[in-house]
């Protein structure tokens, strides 16, 4: 399929698959005579992964590292260390999915964190204007005057 079709299959814009390919998160692809793209289903399974790990808030780095575990070659260009869903890289894969894991629910008790706080900040100056006014004394209206001048 030409690089429209798969953009199109993958929910992707042409945009996204050629910044992947830059990105070195896909093979190079083929090319007919004429120039064209070429891709295979393997392409369209690598960008919906892709699209998921996104979703799931990995960095294009961590992405790249999980589909080096089986697709694509290494940064030194050695060949992939697996075979796709072989125990090895499924257990590689579950240790990066798990530490991503760790880090969303460390970024959500810090979010609940800071959520609490504003809550009790908010709580503070609902109770001030829940509060009856303060009294105005003669000191309080002689410094407003003078500031007045």
């Amino acid at each position: 399929m030409r690089i429209g079709e798969l953009a199109k299959r993958a929910g992707v814009s042409v945009q996204a698959i050629r910044f992947y390919e830059r990105r070195r998160l896909m093979r190079t692809p083929r090319r007919t005579a004429a120039g064209y793209r070429i891709y295979s289903e393997a392409e369209l399974e690598i960008v919906t992964v892709i699209k998921k790990m996104q979703r799931f808030g990995f960095k294009l780095v961590e992405i790249r590292r999980v589909l080096q575990l089986w697709i694509l070659p290494g940064d030194s260009g050695e060949a992939s260390p697996f075979q796709q869903d072989s125990r090895e890289c499924l257990r590689e894969a579950l240790k990066l999915g798990e530490k991503k894991l760790g880090s969303m629910n460390e970024q959500i008790r810090s979010s609940i964190q800071l959520r609490d706080e504003l809550e009790q900040a908010l709580g503070q100056l609902r109770a001030g204007l829940n509060a009856p006014p303060k009294p105005v004394r003669v000191t309080d209206m002689k410094v407003r005057a003078s500031n007045a001048r």
